[in-house]
């Protein structure tokens, strides 16, 4: 058994046609053998925020770098899980949320930009979305702050793994708004990892979800990509993957577009 992450990206044609700077960020932790951590975030690149991609990386950073420091203070993962059962979505949500709200200070800080201007006004320069997940031996655990999708995969079914609450049109939760975690959907799910193998997730920014006519369509098309990866294996598919993104950007929505793929087999 084995875990393979691997992601690409393809800035948005749109934005590219705009000379827009690419404003999404994924990042992984290939900690020790049966521990994974992987995260993605997607800046908004609105006016009133110009540093998002900024932001998206230290989002990344910021779950990744707790999720670390969470395992390394449990001895016992059962443990573990009880807690990001119970407090997932509100004591680990809110570290999250004010953690990277320092990090954003520090940068504007750090980079010599405007340190007068009110904290959540600072905060939204940087707004950004946030998935997150970790993968251990016995569950998967799963964050959620904004749009995007965390989809499960195997040879029976194809299906998100949390749903999280959607906003009408093209508006989505911010990390960058007052009390963020409060819009964290998280999830905890037993699954043994050397259970139903292969098996898929993907972890992808919105522009690739919102290329597609309607959710089914989504759907099948991550199913495709587990049915390509079985098939040839996942060396063919990484090396293709950019520009099949840039393909479905173009016929699509034609915003910037993250995947990352954590390949069980």
């Amino acid at each position: 058994m084995a875990i393979n992450i691997f992601g690409e990206w393809t800035q948005g044609a749109t934005h590219n046609r705009a000379g827009i700077e690419w404003q999404d960020h994924w990042r992984k932790v290939d900690y020790i053998k049966g521990v994974n951590i992987v995260s993605v975030a997607d800046g908004h690149g609105s006016e009133k925020c110009p540093y998002s991609a900024e932001g998206a990386r230290l989002a990344t950073r910021v779950f990744c770098n707790l999720m670390t420091e969470y395992y390394n203070s449990y001895d016992d993962l059962s443990a573990l899980a009880t807690f990001l059962n119970r407090e997932g979505d509100t004591k680990l949500a809110r570290t999250i949320d004010l953690t990277w709200k320092e990090e954003v200070l520090s940068a504007q800080e750090r980079n010599g930009r405007d340190i007068e201007l009110p904290e959540s006004e600072i905060c939204m320069l940087y707004g950004t979305t946030l998935l997150g997940m970790m993968i251990v031996e016995d569950f998967v655990f799963t964050l959620q702050i904004g749009d995007g999708d965390i989809v499960f995969t195997d040879s029976d079914t194809v299906s998100h793994v949390v749903n999280a609450d959607r906003l009408l049109g093209v508006e989505t939760h911010s990390l960058a708004t007052e009390n963020a975690w409060k819009n964290a959907v998280t999830g905890v799910f037993n699954k043994e990892l050397t259970a139903g193998l292969p098996y898929m997730y993907l972890l992808s920014t919105d522009g690739f979800a919102n290329s597609f006519a309607n959710k089914t369509d989504f759907l099948n098309t991550c199913k495709d990509y587990y049915k390509l990866i079985k098939e040839h294996g996942v060396r063919p598919v990484k090396e293709r993957l950019r520009g099949w993104l840039a393909e479905t950007s173009e016929l699509g929505c034609g915003d910037d577009i993250t995947t990352v793929f954590v390949w069980v087999a």
